[in-house]
């Protein structure tokens, strides 16, 4: 089993969009781990089908039994998240804003709070149009145990997958827990840098942390051609980190059009499109050479 990770430093890189295309030239024998639990696009890219869904727990939630509740007020003293209301002559805890410190818990002499499981989101199963699977999730509003999450959208992912089977696991952007948490135990890494000021600025911290982690890189450049200043700085940056450039993708407006009409940048025409395959025989490429070493 090989896997793929695709990361980038900034949202709106490309990253998913190439994350698809990497999957789709890989054919329907790879999965594909969408670890963006906080926004999976993946499954709009892939086609999504036959989604299959069971709930995730992060840990237990508080709530406050009215009928044995005082109203003495220690709770919401105790809450420094403001996460505890009035309501009905009693207190209420605000999901949403719960942190689930258990400072309440502690505080009640009544003992009115009590704990449960509480949902924090679902991990999904789907099939796609192109005939891989996908996997993915959804995080409810509010909930912070993405990293989490993503670890158990990985491990499904490998169960799913067969011993020759490539995992192409589309991380979050930046360079959080949840991004880490994407990139541990990966045979390889390919960071899209996108040609702006930020784009580059982002991708370094990103380059920085995957050398922190010992994982082999390798990187795309997006969105180029519209700011020599920032093609040249993109570069500069990865040459100074020893990070090859598989390919460098043009800015096309074609390239936003695509994913609306049921199809990957793996399937397209023109500049943008050569430049793509480039890319993705580089990838392919050292994917073969990681077979060959197995």
């Amino acid at each position: 089993m090989i896997t793929v990770c695709v990361a980038s430093g900034k949202g709106g890189a490309g990253k998913t969009s190439l994350s698809a295309a990497i999957a789709e030239r890989l054919g329907p024998s790879c999965v594909f781990a969408d670890c963006d639990v906080d926004a999976a696009n993946g499954a709009i890219a892939l086609g999504a089908k036959g989604t299959r869904s069971e709930p995730y727990f992060a840990g237990p939630g508080f709530e406050i039994d009215p009928a044995a509740c005082t109203s003495c007020g220690a709770c919401r003293a105790a809450c420094r998240f403001g996460a505890i209301e009035r309501a009905n002559g009693s207190f209420r805890v605000v999901p949403e804003l719960c942190e689930r410190c258990g400072a309440c818990l502690s505080r009640c002499p009544a003992e009115a709070i009590r704990t449960y499981e509480k949902q924090a989101g679902e991990l999904l199963v789907s099939d796609s149009r192109l005939g891989m699977r996908i996997v993915h999730a959804e995080l409810e509003p509010g909930e912070d145990t993405s990293g989490k999450l993503v670890a158990q959208v990985r491990g499904r992912a490998a169960e799913l997958a067969g011993e020759d089977a490539v995992i192409v696991v589309d991380a979050p952007p930046g360079i959080g827990y949840p991004v880490i948490a994407s990139i541990t135990g990966c045979d390889l890494v390919v960071v899209v840098v996108e040609a702006s000021a930020s784009g580059v600025r982002d991708a370094a911290r990103l380059v920085e942390l995957v050398g922190s982690m010992r994982r082999r890189a390798m990187a795309i450049v997006n969105k180029s051609g519209l700011n020599q200043a920032m093609d040249d700085a993109a570069r500069a940056m990865l040459k100074e980190a020893g990070i090859p450039v598989a390919g460098e993708i043009p800015f096309d407006p074609a390239l936003r059009s695509v994913e609306e009409s049921n199809r990957t940048w793996a399937s397209l025409d023109g500049e943008a499109a050569t430049r793509i395959r480039s890319a993705l025989c580089a990838v392919d490429g050292a994917i073969g050479a990681f077979r060959e070493k197995r």
